[in-house]
């Protein structure tokens, strides 16, 4: 078996532009290897800054050989009328370059046939134009052109590696000719490296190249870490900043810096989010929380650390000095009165200003604490509207204008140096939430109707505007929000349909010929994402979302209960005997009435009706959705024996009527309390 690297070194990519370049590399030149019919044991992807390579071991000396028959037109086309080949025929010797023809029967009678015969390429022959043509292929958000080059490419190439068991190949790709060996650490190592796919990732580590991107990671991460616990410090690992620093280096060497004291009371998430932001340093906090430190990741191993240490602290002090002028002039605001500045600042332009969006949303949230949250005493209600006010104010704040991530967050710190209650704070920031899925969720009654109100608004809004997501695009977020209104909402008995009712009626009079059948199409847009929102398969989601998909907690609920019922209890007989009364049901397009007992005529009818309505009447004093369910689940034996032993589609239309009536108490007693179990697959 034969195996062959494939390296490209070259100046130092955007982080950004790694992975991608990577991916369409690896999987051009696997997908042309097996047109070419070349199989491949095992192919390892490595990447740094300054490199990709593709390591791949199990391939064949060279191509198998071919012989493959094919046939061409029919032989009174082929040939002549003397017996000569046509120039038809000509041309499909030509064409399948084969000399040797016969005629054989086919579905179109005689026709031209012959073998065509191919030997098998070397290794060298088949790859080396793949992997130029797959670095033509490469595509990268900006490309460039250096030196006498025509060729664009993200950067200039420094050196391109093509070995093949371990004898490089000679070769040139845009008049760069190919290298026979690898490179080390610009810095830190000297000369060429000879490699081969045994060796490669170890002779590169040797020479200080981490290439193996997980490993890096890995090696990163744990340096940042145990420094900072060395130091009695927590590291704050961003994994998204990790992702990117890790693809900024090839050699990394982790230093740790301190944090000028008078920087050290500025909002932890503001000193997090300048560091992150414009120096891709990690921060370290003490048992306070503080950030008292930071980690930065070279690419280098200095002389002397605390030289770079210090001209970073020198870089990180000025960055600091900015976020501190825009945070202590933000502190030195009216930050109540910031709200007046919102009417500058458009949301969108058939939806009013951020001034328009905050008075809808403090409409909404009192129409849902009123309806919803009728504990709620004046103290909290009026916490309400003084939160719903300012939700939006740090907007216009110096901070969370040089920081946009930042909005909430700055504002519950304004609104506490501004002498609010605890509730009106936390709603700055809790309004916001979730924010990505699986994120926490507002912990305050005030926070918690102000964030369905804030995203119901956008939902609404955004559909009335015209801005319904379409494929990939969703400009307002409008899935986001909704997939976010969902989250909250299922811990309260809240009705999506009178919430959307209310804030379409409040949108209705700025959009012009407002078709009032979007009203139901935004419900349905919020309904279909409980797969989103539930952590349960698709069949159980379906089941509870059958019926009053527009109550959240009720669908929560249902969700729990019948994944529960699936792993505890027998509900698999149940549901077949449900379906088989629905089909009934169906196929006779029955509207459900009321049963009359005078009309019963067996023992089966008459003891399913007593035993559904002794349960239906246990159950009005339960609370637990499990226990009503099992309680239901009790009737299966005298469903089941109604089954077997009552023939439904009785002659008397009268008694007819009345069996199905039964059997429709039965499976809405089901359908309302359990769900629409004819969805799971049992």
């Amino acid at each position: 078996m034969s195996d062959f690297i494939f390296e490209i070194g070259y100046e130092e990519f955007p982080a950004s532009f790694i992975l991608p370049f990577v991916s369409q590399l690896k999987e051009k030149i696997l997908s042309e290897l097996e047109k070419q019919r070349v199989t491949v044991g095992n192919c390892k992807e490595f990447s740094t800054c300054s490199r990709t390579a593709l390591v791949c071991t199990g391939l064949p000396e060279k191509q198998p050989d071919i012989r493959e028959k094919v046939t061409g037109a029919p032989k009174k086309v082929a040939l002549n009328a003397d017996g000569t080949l046509s120039k038809a025929g000509e041309a499909f010797l030509a064409k399948n370059k084969i000399t040797d023809y016969f005629f054989e029967n086919s579905e179109k009678g005689e026709v031209i046939a012959g073998f065509v015969e191919e030997k098998g390429k070397t290794l060298e022959e088949v790859i080396a134009p793949i992997v130029k043509a797959a670095l033509h292929a490469a595509n990268f958000k900006k490309s460039m052109r250096w030196a006498e080059n025509t060729f664009a490419f993200a950067r200039p190439i420094r050196w391109i590696l093509l070995s093949i068991n371990g004898k490089p190949v000679e070769d040139d790709f845009e008049g760069i000719k190919f290298s026979k060996t690898s490179f080390g650490h610009r810095f830190l190592s000297n000369g060429a490296l000879q490699v081969n796919a045994q060796n490669y990732y170890e002779i590169l580590e040797a020479h200080y190249i981490f290439a193996d991107r997980a490993k890096r990671r890995d090696y990163i991460k744990s340096e940042v870490l145990n420094k900072a616990a060395e130091l009695g410090l927590t590291a704050n690992i961003d994994e998204n900043l990790l992702d990117e620093v890790t693809d900024m280096v090839e050699y990394p060497h982790v230093v740790i810096g301190n944090i000028p004291e008078k920087y050290k009371n500025l909002p932890v998430e503001l000193v997090v989010k300048v560091l992150k932001k414009d120096q891709r340093y990690f921060t370290l906090c003490d048992k306070n929380s503080q950030v008292v430190k930071f980690a930065s990741v070279l690419n280098n191993i200095p002389r002397d650390d605390s030289v770079v240490v210090e001209g970073n602290e020198k870089v990180v002090s000025a960055r600091l000095s900015d976020a501190a002028f825009y945070f202590n002039d933000d502190l030195a605001k009216d930050f109540a009165a910031l709200s007046e500045r919102l009417k500058g600042v458009l949301f969108q332009k058939d939806l009013g200003t951020y001034s328009d969006k905050v008075e809808r949303i403090c409409k909404i949230a009192m129409f849902i604490a009123e309806n919803y949250f009728k504990s709620l005493n004046a103290n909290k209600l009026l916490d309400l509207m003084k939160a719903g006010e300012m939700i939006k104010n740090d907007l216009v704040t110096g901070v969370v204008f040089e920081f946009p991530d930042l909005q909430g967050i700055m504002g519950r710190y304004y609104a506490r140096h501004a002498g609010f209650g605890s509730d009106v704070c936390e709603a700055m920031y809790e309004h916001y939430l979730p924010i990505n899925a699986g994120d926490e969720l507002p912990k305050t009654e005030v926070g918690t109707i102000l964030s369905m109100s804030d995203k119901i608004d956008t939902i609404v809004g955004g559909f009335m505007a015209g801005m319904k997501p379409s494929g990939s695009k969703d400009k307002f977020a409008i899935r986001r929000n909704a997939i976010g209104f969902l989250t909250v909402a299922q811990n309260y008995a809240l009705d999506i349909k009178e919430v959307v009712g209310f804030a379409w009626d409040l949108i209705v009079p700025r959009i012009k010929n407002a078709k009032v059948e979007m009203k139901q199409e935004i419900i349905d847009f919020i309904v279909a994402r409980y797969n989103g929102v539930l952590s349960f398969d698709t069949p159980v989601i379906q089941a509870a979302t059958a019926r009053d998909a527009e109550f959240p907690k009720v669908v929560a609920k249902r969700a729990e209960t019948i994944a529960r019922l699936l792993k505890e209890s027998g509900i698999s007989e149940l549901v077949q005997l449900y379906k088989r009364g629905c089909n009934i049901l169906k196929k006779q397009d029955f509207t459900v009435g009321t049963v009359n007992e005078s009309l019963f005529e067996q023992d089966e009818e008459k003891n399913l009706f007593a035993e559904t309505c002794k349960v239906e009447n246990e159950i009005k004093t339960m609370s637990d959705n499990f226990d009503i369910a099992m309680k239901i689940l009790s009737l299966k034996p005298a469903l089941d024996a109604f089954f077997d032993a009552v023939f439904v589609m009785h002659d008397n239309a009268e008694i007819r009527t009345n069996r199905m009536n039964l059997i429709g108490k039965v499976t809405n007693l089901v359908a309302e309390n359990i769900g629409e179990i004819s969805f799971l697959n049992i």
